[in-house]
Formats: C-alpha cells, structure tokens, sequence
C-alpha cells in the first residue's frame, strides 16, 4: 500500500511529542531507520489506537510537584492577605514581605525550570507584590501630607485652648485676690484687738499709740504702715520706726529715740539738742547737759524737729572731739562743764561752774596734750578762780593759769 505523507501531519507529529514528554508518557518516535510507524505516516482505512498510558514513577512525582505549587500559590496568597492587612504598620509589612521571600526560597527548588505555567504564576504573583509596594510607597507621602494637615490644625487649636485657659486662669487668680481682699477687710477676725510698743524711754507708749492714729476695732488691713511711720516721726524724739501686723488682730510698733546731749538758751527758755543737731524740744525746765553758747542758727528756725545750720553742725563736730578727748584723758572733768562757746572756732571756752575756772582752749588741735595740761591745773589751782590759757602755740609757749582778782 502506497504512502501518503503531509506536512502537517508531521508538525501536528511534533507538538504531540512535545506534549507527551511534558506529561511523563514514553512514546518511542520512528526514526530513519524504522519502516513503518504510526506517528510519522497515516494509513488510509484503518484507525489509530492510542498505546495505554503508563503510570510511572514520573507521573507520581510529577503530581507531587503540582500538589507542592498549589501550597506555595495558597501560602503566597496568604502573606499577600496578611501584607494588606498589615500596611499600615510599616514594621509588619516588612516583616511579611520577609516571610513571602523566604517561603518562596523554600520552594524554589521545587519549581521546575522547565515548568512555564509555574514560572508564569510566580511572575504573576511577584508583579502583584511589586504593584502592591508600589501603590503603598506612592500612598505613604498622600498620608504624610494629610497628617501634617492635622497637626496644623491641631496646633491652632491647641493655641486657642491655651490662651483661654491662660485667661480663665488669671481671671480666676484675680477674682481669688480680689475676694481675699474683700473678705479680710469686711471680716471681724483681722479687727485690731491690742497694740504694743517697744524701744521707748523718753515717750510713752500711749503718746507712740495717739501719733499713730491706730484705733481698737480697726481693720488690720485699713491703714499703710509707710503713713504711720511718718507720723509717729513727727515726734522729733523719735529716729527710727518700724511697724508689724501680727495676725490675726495685733499691731506692734518698734521705736528708737534720739537722746539729748546739749542743751541752746532760747529767750527765757533752753532748748534740747542731740548729738546730730536735731532740736528735740523747747523747754523752760533746764536740763543735766551743758549749755551751747554762740550759736549762728536763726531764732525763726529753732523749731523742734529742725537741725542747726551747717556752720553750727561744724562747731557741734568740734564739741564732740573735745569732750571725747577730755572724758578719755581726764577723771570726771567732763561732767563738770557747764557751758561751751563756740562763736569762735579758733578758740573754744568751757566753763566749769563747780572748779570756777574757765578754760580757753583754743582750737581742736594737740587735744591730748591739752587735757594733760587741765588735768595739772586743776589739780594745782584747786581752790583758786581763773582761766586756764591753752590757746597757745604748744610747741614755742607754755600754758599758763591766771587767778581771779
């Protein structure tokens, strides 16, 4: 029987080849050397009976491959699920996206190279997380912005919150203030229940108290204590004050005197002084201080509470050198003087009533030396009236005593 070949038989030949050996079944070809063979010629009239196929050890694994992508394709799309779950969260998307690479390491090996549908899936897969990532990286910054957007506001409001609580907050403090001071000015508990005083000699307590113009029954927060101070200090006996509120109802007033040394002739009338000029008082009664004669201050400022004029101030420095030096040097002299001229300041005159002697002394000069020299007359010239002469040049002249005719 003749032959009838087609060219198309022989490329539908090859593809069937191909196909069998993709699935496992040996199918021995024809070569040049066969005479006859059902693959590569067709015989007309008779039909062709496909050789059973063979289930081999191939086949088996064959299957086993297939079973083992199904796992891989399932456990893919289960890290794909859990990467959309967890996008949000940049930690556990990397984490997954870790875990889908070591899956697919694992099973790598078994993917065969050969295999197209297996390489085509995971191409698939991996364009799927590739477009993933992508879409999450192109979403990140859309969030980023719309979070800053946020904030802005946020901070906005978070400002206006602050200014109004900044406000309630004073107007709080303010209306505590101004009811604290409300209450304790109406309140009965801060009424001045007593009032002391301390430091005076000279002053009574209630003189202190009636200048003060302090009540019993008066609000403890009724009255400022810079007014006060000024007008205890009228009093010219008075140097210093201090006043204290001592809750809930006590005022304390704390003083210091000024303490008369000398004493100016006034008319009829002697006026006290202490040691920095200040007029104490104007009094009829002589006082136990000597007397200041030859003054420069003016009558019409012989007030008390007024100070002598600086001329007089100057000459008063001088009394309190000389009456230092003589109480240091001399035993008890000082306590005699009775009177002391200044009118000149070149030539000081004491006066001792009870020796009757009087002392030109001259300026404030060689002080030592000069009380070593009344010390000597005084002690010479006991029962003797004069005028002790130390207004003399110490160093060329001797001083001198002149007895009273």
């Amino acid at each position: 029987m003749p032959k009838v070949t087609n060219e198309k038989s022989v490329k539908n030949n090859k593809s069937k080849k191909k196909a069998n050996k993709n699935k496992g079944i040996d199918v021995r070809g024809s070569t040049k050397d066969d005479k006859f063979s059902f693959d590569d010629e067709i015989v007309i009239g008779l039909k062709r009976i496909d050789e059973p196929v063979k289930h081999n050890d191939k086949t088996k694994k064959h299957k086993d491959k297939i079973n083992k992508k199904k796992t891989v394709k399932n456990e893919l799309s289960e890290t794909g699920s859990k990467k959309t779950k967890n996008s949000k969260n940049k930690n556990t998307y990397k984490d997954d996206y870790d875990e889908t690479i070591i899956i697919k390491s694992k099973y790598m090996s078994n993917y065969d190279e050969d295999d197209e549908e297996s390489s085509d899936r995971y191409k698939k897969t991996k364009s799927k997380q590739t477009n993933k990532s992508k879409t999450n990286k192109q979403n990140k910054p859309i969030k980023k912005q719309a979070t800053k957007v946020l904030t802005k506001k946020q901070e906005i409001s978070r400002k206006k919150r602050k200014r109004v609580l900044k406000v309630i907050k004073w107007l709080t403090i303010l209306g505590i203030i101004i009811g604290g001071i409300i209450y304790a000015l109406l309140s009965p508990i801060f009424n001045i229940k007593s009032i002391t005083v301390t430091g005076n000699s000279k002053i009574s307590s209630e003189a202190i108290v009636s200048l003060s113009r302090l009540n019993i029954d008066q609000n403890i927060f009724n009255f400022r204590t810079s007014n006060v101070e000024e007008e205890i200090k009228q009093n010219p006996y008075i140097d210093t004050v201090a006043i204290k509120r001592k809750f809930p109802d006590t005022v304390e007033i704390s003083v210091r005197e000024r303490t008369a040394t000398y004493m100016l002739t006034y008319g009829n009338a002697y006026v006290y002084i202490n040691n920095q000029g200040y007029i104490l008082e104007i009094t009829s009664k002589r006082g136990e201080f000597p007397i200041l004669e030859g003054y420069e201050t003016p009558t019409e400022q012989i007030i008390e509470g007024n100070r002598l004029n600086i001329d007089d101030l100057e000459k008063l420095n001088d009394v309190l050198k000389i009456m230092e030096a003589i109480s240091s040097g001399t035993d008890g002299i000082e306590e005699e003087i009775t009177t002391i001229n200044i009118e000149d300041k070149t030539n000081y005159i004491l006066t001792l009533d009870k020796e009757k002697k009087t002392i030109y002394l001259g300026d404030t000069t060689n002080l030592s030396t000069k009380v070593l020299w009344i010390n000597t007359f005084i002690e010479e010239e006991k029962k003797n009236e004069g005028i002790i002469y130390l207004n003399v040049n110490l160093n060329t002249d001797v001083p001198y005593f002149r007895e009273k005719v």
